[in-house]
């Protein structure tokens, strides 16, 4: 019988990305963003049976939480195309007989610049599966828009995922993680470091 566990895990304080950034292109925040992650969605089991069954933690990775996009040569807030955030998540995950699914909605909200040519704003972020003791299983990238409507300097998008943790029947993935963060560039990285220092 299939099992659901409508909360998402525990929202952690600190993310562990040594090992994340051991194994991926690191990359950085602006700064004045919130902690590692926020929101957990749904309340948990009912089912006694079903609480020991629970989701794994999922983070919005804090130095990976925002993007800052500059036209090409440009470095001051005149050359700002759009500017965007990892913000917020919900879901629930599922057991069957062939592993666990997480299903997340992950929130991103963009702020339009000066220089952004047209309406529309292109980020790229990952979604990140790691063992319990950090090992690194898998790592996605996702490509998506955000329009904006004429007029408006800020609009978002609801982001809809489903990893699948590949675990024998009855196996626990409540120690599992899942890290979400955006793609940053080397560029992208070096701005976000000197404003995270401000």
């Amino acid at each position: 019988m299939d099992r659901r566990d409508r909360k998402l895990g525990t929202p952690a304080r600190k993310s562990p990305l040594a090992s994340l950034m051991r194994k991926s292109r690191p990359a950085l925040l602006a700064a004045g963003t919130i902690a590692v992650l926020s929101g957990c969605s749904g309340l948990g089991p009912n089912d006694p049976a079903d609480a020991a069954l629970a989701c794994p933690k999922v983070n919005i990775v804090r130095d990976l939480q925002e993007v800052t996009v500059f036209r090409p040569g440009g470095k001051d807030l005149t050359d700002l195309e759009s500017r965007a955030a990892l913000v917020d998540y919900t879901g629930n995950c599922e057991y069957t007989s062939a592993g666990v699914t997480v299903n997340v909605n992950v929130f991103l909200v963009a702020e339009r610049g000066p220089a952004l040519p047209g309406n529309t704003a292109k980020y790229q972020y990952f979604v990140a599966l790691a063992q319990p003791d950090d090992t690194l299983v898998s790592k996605a990238y996702f490509d998506t828009d955000v329009t904006f409507v004429t007029g408006q300097p800020r609009a978002g998008t609801r982001e809809e995922l489903a990893p699948r943790i590949p675990l024998p029947k009855d196996a626990n993935a409540k120690d599992w993680k899942i890290y979400l963060g955006f793609q940053l560039t080397p560029e992208q990285l070096e701005f976000n470091r000197t404003q995270m220092k401000k």
